[in-house]
């Protein structure tokens, strides 16, 4: 197994799909309203329930698979679906995320907010669920599984960052930058989950056959 390969695929994946950079126009029509302290507390609070979620799925997906009687291949096809979905809504200007904002705004409760919907489902939604286990089920030894571990922890490294930074960064970008950035990502992950969904159909015909 080619470990290099397989860590920068795995950060390549999660990155574009978690999309830091797309979702900081989300962050700050969120948090845009609150004092520094409590921006800090929801971002450290919703960077943590991320990253601690796509951990737990990235260790777990096998079993939950198990459970449900799921193949993988089953789970990439409806996987890249979904993923084909989220980047037909980015590319269309968010729609969903706006809805999700919205909703967001209305809570006055800040812990609520950092688990929706900042946690889920802008940072780790269904698309970084279902690549977390796709990967997973990748790894084929502990040192996989750490690589995919460590590529995770990179990525929600990076999401703090970009809040910490966050005005910064819109500033540099401007709000035209950043949509470009967001469209050109989802490009990608339209790529992903046509990818997905033709090794879901492959290994299907495959196993039948």
């Amino acid at each position: 197994m080619d470990y290099l390969s397989y860590f920068l695929t795995s950060f390549a994946t999660l990155f574009v799909i978690v999309d830091p950079p797309g979702n900081i126009p989300f962050f700050i029509a969120l948090t845009e309203d609150l004092p520094v302290e409590l921006r800090e507390k929801v971002s450290k609070k919703a960077t943590a329930i991320a990253a601690t979620l796509l951990t737990f799925i990235a260790l777990t997906g096998g079993l939950i698979l198990q459970f449900f009687g799921v193949s993988i291949d089953g789970l990439r096809i409806a996987g890249g679906i979904l993923l084909f979905l989220v980047a037909l809504d980015i590319l269309k200007g968010g729609p969903a995320k706006e809805v999700y904002v919205k909703r967001g705004m209305e809570s006055k409760d800040i812990d609520s907010l950092a688990v929706f919907p900042i946690a889920l489902p802008l940072y780790t939604g269904p698309g970084a669920i279902t690549a977390a286990i796709v990967l997973a089920s990748e790894a084929g030894n502990v040192l996989g599984m750490a690589l995919l571990l460590l590529s995770i922890a990179a990525i929600y490294l990076i999401v703090r960052l970009t809040h910490i930074y966050s005005n910064q960064i819109i500033y540099l970008l401007g709000k035209s930058g950043a949509d470009i950035v967001a469209r050109v990502m989802a490009i990608f992950l339209a790529a992903i989950a046509v990818e997905y969904i033709s090794e879901g159909i492959s290994g299907k015909l495959s196993s039948m056959l």
